[in-house]
């Protein structure tokens, strides 16, 4: 049985100008076979990066025509099997089509929260009638959590799904010294309607200063914002974007990691922190949370998360987290069986 020729078409990848950009794509990608071709139209207007088999184009400004041209292109020099998308776009709608027309299998998988029922902002009209026809036309959808496949399914309910939940790797990294006081991170995009920083701050603000720190990562809209918030606090910091690798090596400076947005489809950085030795304080109807282990305190609502913050203090220290199937081996070998039943097996 010969190995699938796969081509990943992404809208999402790590790149120069935002090294955080898709790093969930990436490891999807990487977890079946490093050297993968991958075919990217990022959302920024930068050069053309061209690395062994990997095309990414910054395609802001990037016409149809030559978006398909570059689709075409990839296809002949590829010539795949598979065409794995990664995050749905409404420009993925015509490559699928090509791709269906020349009877290659196609999967799709999926990280958006824009397919939740909750998302304030749900697809309408044309774009939701799109997006329906591109989830049906699939071969099969692989979203990263069960919250996301019930989301896909009452949004376009003749969908195949299968979930494959996202990678979390063990980065060894130095012991590093903890901060004097009870160290608090938020690692998350700056975006208050969603990820809810300013709520966390209000609630921090009524802890002992001189007990506890709190230290914001991340990147958005709403960074001036916060920034000016926190302007004169002695003991809240923000440290602004930084990449996975470099988040990996901070998180052992902190005692426990924070996420309480409206909704996730998964939560990475709470397993990344709980591999890191912290104790993470979220919510119980994240993506994630089937994976969960002792170490996740759960929390429902604001005096729940002033409780948790609170009790890190008199807690010992977290041990470190172990998560079998969510490892680069456990889910490239998941990926590589769908691959072989999609390409070889007769319905």
């Amino acid at each position: 049985m010969k190995t699938p020729r796969v081509l990943h078409i992404v809208k999402w990848f790590p790149n120069a100008l935002d090294p955080q950009n898709g790093v969930f794509v990436k490891k999807h990608i990487q977890a079946v076979r490093p050297d993968s071709a991958i075919l990217g139209f990022l959302n920024h207007s930068g050069p053309t990066v061209q690395d062994g088999a990997h095309t990414l184009y910054g395609s802001k400004n990037m016409s149809t025509a030559a978006k398909w041209g570059a689709y075409f292109a990839k296809v002949k020099a590829v010539k795949p099997d598979i065409i794995h998308f990664h995050c749905y776009a409404p420009d993925l709608a015509p490559l699928l089509w090509f791709a269906k027309r020349a009877g290659l299998k196609t999967i799709h998988s999926e990280h958006w929260s824009g397919f939740l029922p909750q998302h304030p902002h749900p697809l309408k009209g044309w774009r939701k009638a799109v997006a329906q026809w591109y989830m049906h036309k699939c071969d099969i959808v692989l979203p990263v959590s069960e919250i996301l496949a019930q989301g896909i399914t009452e949004f376009a309910p003749q969908t195949k799904t299968q979930v494959v939940p996202n990678i979390i790797e063990k980065r060894s990294s130095q012991a590093a010294e903890k901060r004097p006081a009870t160290s608090i991170c938020v690692v998350a995009d700056i975006v208050f309607s969603v990820k809810q920083q300013d709520k966390i701050l209000e609630v921090f603000s009524d802890l002992p200063q001189m007990q506890f720190e709190l230290h914001f990562y991340g990147g958005g809209p709403d960074e001036s914002a916060l920034a000016q918030m926190i302007k004169g606090r002695s003991n809240v910091f923000f440290h602004g974007r930084k990449s996975n690798a470099e988040i990996l090596e901070i998180l052992p400076q902190h005692d426990a990691l924070l996420l309480f947005s409206v909704y996730e489809t998964f939560g990475i950085t709470v397993f990344e922190a709980r591999q890191a030795g912290l104790w993470t304080i979220s919510k119980k109807d994240f993506g994630g949370f089937s994976h969960y282990d002792d170490g996740c305190l759960v929390v429902d609502s604001y005096d729940d998360l002033s409780s948790a913050i609170h009790s890190i203090a008199s807690l010992a220290p977290a041990t470190q987290g172990t998560f079998t199937d969510l490892t680069p081996n456990r889910v490239g070998e998941k990926l590589s069986i769908l691959y072989s039943k999609l390409l070889f097996t007769q319905e």
